[in-house]
């Protein structure tokens, strides 16, 4: 019985992960100028690379952004992936465990 359980939450979590992985890529493919962006407890985050609330304490931190110099990513670029993930942590609460802590970079080829 134990071994079905671990088997089952084993395949619910490579279901998340597989989720949050192309939710992610769906972000960096929408946001070409997008390098990257991690997602942290706010209790870890000084004000300045908080720049959206997510979840409970989990907050969008560190954007880094491509583009001209001067250019700084605005509010509602942020807002924007704060909404796809905020999706998916309604879609999965699951999802909260493995976004907190993380950082996701663009990968290029």
């Amino acid at each position: 019985m134990k071994a079905l359980h671990d088997r089952t939450q084993n395949l619910q979590a490579q279901s998340v992960a597989t989720d949050l992985a192309a939710r992610v890529a769906g972000i960096f493919e929408e946001y070409p100028i997008l390098c990257g962006f991690s997602v942290q407890r706010r209790s870890t985050l000084t004000k300045e690379r908080a720049v959206a609330l997510l979840q409970g304490e989990l907050c969008l931190a560190d954007v880094s952004v491509s583009a001209w110099p001067g250019f700084r990513a605005t509010p509602e670029f942020h807002n924007e992936i704060a909404c796809a993930l905020l999706e998916l942590m309604d879609e999965q609460p699951e999802a909260f465990d493995f976004l907190s802590g993380r950082t996701f970079a663009r990968t290029l080829n």
